[in-house]
């Protein structure tokens, strides 16, 4: 005589899962975990980029306003005071600040170290730095080439009515230094690349391997190390994106 019981055995054997199957399973939700962590990442490196492009922007017009009030003089990239010490540098300018945050005079001179807002630095550089001051100093950098000195209460600065090509000539990039020199251009390191605060004033390709530049002209582009070696080869130091001005 059958077992009453055989059927129900039988149907519930079969209506589990085999060792195969729940592999098969498991690997499936391994595959789309990692499509979501790469995708997200992919997304925030994005967005990074986007918001730094913006950033760069932002910079040149409030340096541009600047110029319009200073008859053609842009931002002081440096300021020696009367003893030949080094005083503000840009990002310390409070008639720049007020021009790129709108915030009041008042209120900037309290810290104009750290008077850009976090919205406006590298969002890379925010998410990696944890001091207020290494975030501003190591987000982006004004290129310095043929303006710099140390002649005691002197201003060192672009002038918009001396500059050659704004088009071609580059103002403000990413960067590990306040400041973005030829020298340094190949310094990062892109097998290990880190923002750290550096005084070489070096080049940061931290967007996908891509420096973000802005010109004087107001656009800004994207820029690999194959570009950079091209303008080595149509000029250098000398090229009209590092020297704006003679």
């Amino acid at each position: 005589m059958k077992n009453p019981n055989s059927k129900n055995q039988s149907a519930g054997i079969h209506s589990g899962f085999t060792l195969t199957e729940l592999l098969v399973v498991i690997v499936i939700i391994a595959s789309l975990a990692a499509l979501a962590f790469f995708g997200t990442k992919r997304i925030r490196e994005m967005a990074s980029k986007t918001n730094s492009i913006r950033n760069l922007s932002q910079l040149q017009i409030a340096n541009m306003t600047y110029a319009t009030d200073h008859n053609g003089k842009c931002v002081p990239f440096k300021t020696i005071d009367d003893a030949g010490k080094a005083g503000n540098r840009w990002f310390q300018n409070v008639e720049y600040l007020v021009s790129l945050t709108g915030k009041p005079t008042e209120e900037l001179e309290k810290d104009t170290a750290t008077a850009i807002p976090l919205e406006m630095l590298d969002p890379k550089v925010v998410r990696a730095k944890r001091q207020l001051y290494d975030r501003v100093y190591t987000s982006y950098g004004m290129n310095d080439t043929g303006i710099g000195g140390s002649k005691p209460n002197t201003e060192y600065g672009y002038n918009l009515n001396r500059l050659t090509d704004p088009s071609r000539s580059m103002v403000f990039a990413t960067a590990t230094d306040f400041r973005a020199t030829y020298v340094n251009r190949y310094k990062w390191d892109f097998e290990n690349p880190k923002d750290e605060k550096t005084s070489g004033g070096e080049i940061a390709y931290r967007h996908r391997d891509k420096a973000l530049v802005v010109y004087f002209d107001g656009h800004v582009a994207e820029m690999g190390k194959a570009d950079f070696e091209a303008i080595d080869k149509a000029g250098g130091e000398n090229n009209v994106f590092w020297k704006p001005q003679p």
